[in-house]
């Protein structure tokens, strides 16, 4: 054979292995679009995307008044006020069954609230390091002040806005006191009331390190709703002026020097609106630096801040990335205590009324639809951008922004499924299942089915 034979020889093998490449990766594209359109399929097979008829949210917009309200599926309205106190207890109620799953995983009262406030420290340190000028302008904090007592300021408006309503009893470089006569995280635990104090000394010494150099303050929570006390009373003292033994750092319940100080209103004289949804205060939050807000400080700070995502999962995080707990048993516990306290939620069928009636749903509507409204209504409040995929008789079908419901706190999402899935055993009945679908969801999203599910390992 001479050497153009072999030349073509080659070139004639050469080209039918491209052809014969070609031709494989063809069948793998068609194999992997096939694969796909039956997935896509199967899915339309199981769900028929069948929407039930609703009333348009603008219907008679151009004849009456928008009003701030949340709308369920059946046109019901609940206004702003009452859906922001609605929301706030929402998620205490949350955040409780998730400090349960906590204590389980970490029996020892000392190791867990200490953990808590490191973690609570180290978050709101390095937050208003990174974010806290504007803060710090937005509170008209003057740069001739001095010292961490500047940061007293944030713990005042954020109460506010978290609906913590009560007053400021000192203000001052040397001392500061604010006393609550509400709190919704009364019922979470005591671990969380230490821990909010870390967040505020934390927040104060970063404040403080963008002015001149100035007297430190120390953070105690001399009295706490949820330990018993009419009040929730925070006082921060400097212990240059004012000398205490020191403690460890979960030891922030006092006692303090200055108990002699403390200036406590009477019962008879306690607020239960924040200044936001108060006629005295013209229905706006006023601190001493003459900073000023409105109500829509309510809905922007309790859609990204409650014990659950602010607190509790950051340290399961902090505990995780030190080696202190394992994965999968956080997960598993996590599941069983949220799925038993969304049960409980509607345990007791005169609760199962209450929310029906507080959502316009029809009496002949008894099926998956109702824990769909219920979950519409939270989305809602939450300010979360959602599709409704399905919603009639046989199923309810949602995709939400995973991110901004768990305020990017990994686990956090799960927890909720677990929880939502209780609620519907007693919301609706035990035939009706509540679970996340992941394939063709992305992974910034989640996608929740509600159906009737048989599953003999419930």
């Amino acid at each position: 054979m001479n050497e153009n034979s072999i030349s073509r020889a080659c070139s004639l093998k050469m080209k039918s292995y491209i052809l014969m490449l070609s031709e494989n990766l063809r069948c793998l594209k068609e194999m992997d679009n096939n694969s796909f359109s039956k997935r896509s399929e199967r899915r339309k097979k199981i769900m028929s995307k069948k929407l039930d008829p609703r009333i348009p949210k603008d219907s008679g917009s151009k004849s009456l008044t928008n009003y701030a309200a949340l709308c369920s599926p059946w046109n019901h309205l609940v206004g702003y006020q009452e859906a922001m106190h609605w929301l706030s207890r929402y998620n205490a109620s949350f955040s409780a069954a998730c400090m349960q799953a906590y204590r389980i995983l970490m029996p020892d009262y000392r190791e867990r609230a200490q953990a808590m406030c490191e973690a609570a420290y180290q978050k709101l340190y390095y937050t208003m390091k990174q974010y806290g000028k504007p803060q710090m302008a937005q509170h008209n904090v003057h740069p001739f002040c001095r010292g961490s007592f500047v940061g007293a300021l944030v713990g005042d408006s954020g109460d506010d806005a978290l609906l913590m309503c009560g007053r400021v009893q000192d203000f001052g470089t040397y001392r500061a006191e604010k006393e609550l006569d509400v709190c919704d995280w009364d019922i979470v635990g005591s671990e969380l009331c230490r821990a909010t104090t870390q967040s505020l000394e934390a927040s104060s010494r970063a404040w403080s390190e963008e002015l001149r150099a100035g007297t430190q303050l120390e953070f105690h929570m001399v009295e706490a709703k949820g330990c018993g006390d009419c009040h929730c009373r925070i006082v921060a003292e400097s212990r240059e002026k004012y000398p205490m033994p020191s403690h460890e750092q979960w030891e922030c319940f006092g006692p303090i020097a200055t108990e002699d100080q403390i200036k406590y209103t009477k019962e008879e004289d306690m607020v239960s609106e924040s200044m936001v949804f108060r006629e005295e205060t013209n229905y706006t939050f006023a601190n001493g630096t003459n900073m000023e807000d409105d109500s829509n400080s309510v809905a922007g700070l309790m859609r990204r801040s409650n014990a659950a995502a602010g607190y509790i999962f950051p340290t399961i995080s902090y505990l995780l990335r030190q080696g202190k707990l394992d994965e999968k048993t956080v997960e598993h516990v996590f599941h069983c205590v949220c799925e038993a306290a969304g049960k409980t939620a509607f345990g007791e069928r005169t609760s199962i009324e209450g929310i029906r009636k507080w959502m316009g749903t029809p009496e002949a509507v008894k099926d998956g639809r109702v824990m769909g409204g219920y979950l519409e209504m939270f989305f809602q409040a939450m300010g979360l951008k959602y599709e409704v995929e399905a919603f009639n008789k046989e199923e309810v079908q949602y995709i939400v922004d995973r991110n901004n419901l768990t305020v990017y706190n990994p686990g956090m999402a799960d927890a909720y499924v677990a929880y939502w899935y209780g609620m519907t055993k007693t919301l609706v009945n035990a035939q009706w299942s509540l679970w996340e679908i992941k394939d063709d969801t992305p992974a910034d999203k989640l996608r929740i089915r509600i159906a009737k599910k048989i599953d003999k390992f419930c």
